[in-house]
């Protein structure tokens, strides 16, 4: 039996294909809608088939560029690693504590230090990625450890997720089999344990009630249920692009609002000065409608369509970078995207792309 990705960076294509955009994400997506099924309402559930519609639609109609090599993704690996680790090293000499110990120093963080020290997940999953193509098993097993260690320090679950799931993505391509379907739900099974029992630990850590991990996910339905409801049937929104703007305004990267987009959704819901996830239509929809919706559902279809189709073709080069965003894209079904570095890596996906 072959592997999908062998040794010598040929693709072995599957009939079919489990981590396809096109299967997997809106797959995520209704498991998520079922987790958090308690806080939704018939009209935030139809927006949501709305976006995946549109997804689908934009992975239907994805088309790669010309066939091109990044050799130097490989070699950015560890310089990536070594920025983030000396970053988070900082920050923590600088707070003069362990957040995941003392989780009310997360608030003394440096931003510009955090946001450098996330620069560990991308640098962790290419030295994976390419141990495991030169059939260095342990070897990638020990970045995964390493990085998985140094991300729970900060008491960030998000970036150890992301670190997993794009790891699982690049285990998949690279040493997964075609193996039958008792051994599929094996490995998975594992792997969700494994996830669980981190988050687990980090909720333990954080001296949080064990329960707020499930609760979260009718929580943050139910932000976007409320949002949806209050604004009606909008299809141009009412934000105007504000809340996108605040994603870099915040940091003070552009000109523009200096609260956070989750500072936004959380001011109009009446949660107060928190930071409140809004699911990955919820930002779109404020600022744009149902508009902003499909116009979301069809970019990032086009994007990960065209990229999926790039792999798939023989440009190995791209997986690293395929199995990175691959992970945020199902993280930020409930995160939303909100964050600069995530941008960041849609953005240096998108230059790969075309």
């Amino acid at each position: 039996m072959s592997t999908i990705i062998n040794k010598d960076k040929t693709i072995n294509k599957p009939r079919f294909d489990l981590l396809s955009p096109a299967i997997s994400y809106p797959l995520f997506i209704m498991i998520f809608i079922l987790l958090g099924i308690q806080g939704m309402t018939s009209y935030s559930f139809a927006l949501f088939g709305i976006f995946i519609i549109s997804f689908l639609a934009g992975c239907r109609f994805g088309r790669p560029g010309r066939m091109k090599r990044y050799p130097i993704i490989w070699r950015l690996g560890l310089s990536l690693f070594l920025v983030g680790a000396i970053a988070e090293f900082i920050n923590i000499i600088y707070i003069g504590s362990i957040p995941l110990l003392m989780p009310s120093m997360r608030a003394r963080l440096l931003p510009v230090l955090s946001y450098l020290s996330f620069l560990i997940v991308p640098g962790c999953i290419i030295k994976i990625s390419d141990s495991l193509l030169n059939n260095r098993n342990r070897e990638a097993i020990g970045w995964l450890l390493s990085g998985t260690f140094l991300i729970s320090l900060l008491g960030y679950r998000t970036e150890i997720f992301a670190l997993l799931l794009g790891a699982a993505v690049s285990v998949y391509y690279i040493k997964g089999r075609f193996v039958k379907r008792n051994a599929a739900i094996k490995y998975g099974l594992v792997f969700v344990l494994l996830m669980l029992s981190i988050n687990l630990a980090v909720v333990l850590f954080r001296e949080m009630p064990v329960t707020s991990s499930m609760d979260r996910f009718s929580f943050t339905t139910s932000v976007f249920s409320s949002l949806a409801d209050s604004m009606g049937l909008s299809f141009t929104g009412q934000a105007g692009g504000v809340i996108h703007t605040s994603i870099l305004s915040s940091l003070k990267i552009i000109p523009g609002p200096r609260t956070g987009p989750r500072t936004f959704i959380s001011q109009l819901v009446g949660v107060g000065g928190g930071s409140t996830t809004p699911t990955i239509i919820g930002i779109p929809f404020v600022d744009f409608g149902i508009l902003g919706i499909v116009l979301t559902g069809i970019l990032l279809g086009l994007l990960f369509g065209s990229g999926y189709k790039m792999l798939r073709r023989g440009d190995v080069d791209i997986l690293p970078i395929h199995a990175l965003c691959m992970a945020f894209l199902i993280i930020t079904i409930e995160t939303g995207i909100a964050d600069t570095i995530v941008l960041l890596y849609l953005i240096a996906y998108l230059i790969l792309v075309i």
